[in-house]
């Protein structure tokens, strides 16, 4: 979870943006070849929103440089992990949870998922990588730890390489209103309605049943949606660069 405001504590959507080209997103873990066959009906909007799509990530600076490290490892990594502190190596958990779901349908890939991974602790950015802000890539986060970004980003990415395709994904950086705080979830959809992988509970919920939760934008490998009306934060997301 981020500080009370968007420009405090982890100031998460004001420090997303400027830096790498917008390839960065198609790393060779998430390889397309690995994909299975979903079919999808229409997606239905986050949270009653009106949503307005860009493809060009590079503005996003923290997502697109954590798909970069995270293209990175992959590529160094030459064996399973054996212990904690062997390097150039895949976590073994992560590979075990990879091979656990190819295979599986959507409904029981994305609970395996949030349950590995909401199994993990809660950790400050700031006692990881004494910064305010760092999106942790999976292999950083099954080491240390990390904030809701970094659960919903190492969701996302498991899922990715599992063959669930991008355009079922968005992480979604939003308002918890419940407790005031800005907070980012993994939404998946299923059948065309969003589906919301959140590091603050358990169970894996509708988007529409969530009445607390505003989006500020949503991203994945292809582009980021800013959103309007419904349940949408009035403050448009050129107000976080």
């Amino acid at each position: 979870m981020f500080g009370k405001s968007i420009f405090a504590g982890c100031a998460f959507a004001a420090a997303c943006l400027g830096a790498v080209p917008s390839f960065a997103a198609r790393t060779p873990a998430t390889d397309s070849s690995y994909e299975q066959d979903y079919s999808y009906a229409r997606h239905a909007s986050l949270f009653g929103s009106s949503e307005v799509y860009s493809q060009s990530t590079w503005r996003f600076k923290q997502w697109t440089d954590m798909l970069a490290r995270a293209d990175a490892e992959r590529s160094d990594a030459q064996h399973v992990c054996e212990s904690r502190y062997d390097t150039h190596c895949v976590p073994a958990e992560w590979q075990s949870l990879i091979d656990q779901l190819r295979g599986l349908d959507l409904p029981q890939q994305i609970e395996i998922a949030n349950q590995a991974m909401n199994s993990h602790p809660y950790v400050p950015t700031r006692v990881n990588w004494h910064r305010s802000m760092y999106w942790e890539s999976p292999f950083e986060f099954l080491a240390y730890g990390g904030q809701c970004q970094d659960y919903a980003i190492a969701k996302y990415l498991l899922l990715r390489a599992a063959g669930v395709p991008a355009d079922a994904m968005r992480m979604v950086v939003l308002r918890d209103a419940a407790i005031s705080l800005d907070h980012a979830v993994l939404a998946v959809y299923v059948d065309g309605e969003p589906l919301l992988l959140d590091n603050l509970r358990g169970d894996i919920v509708p988007a529409r049943t969530v009445s607390y939760y505003h989006p500020y934008y949503s991203i994945n490998e292809d582009g980021w949606w800013t959103h309007f009306g419904g349940q949408a934060m009035t403050r448009v997301a050129a107000n976080y660069r």
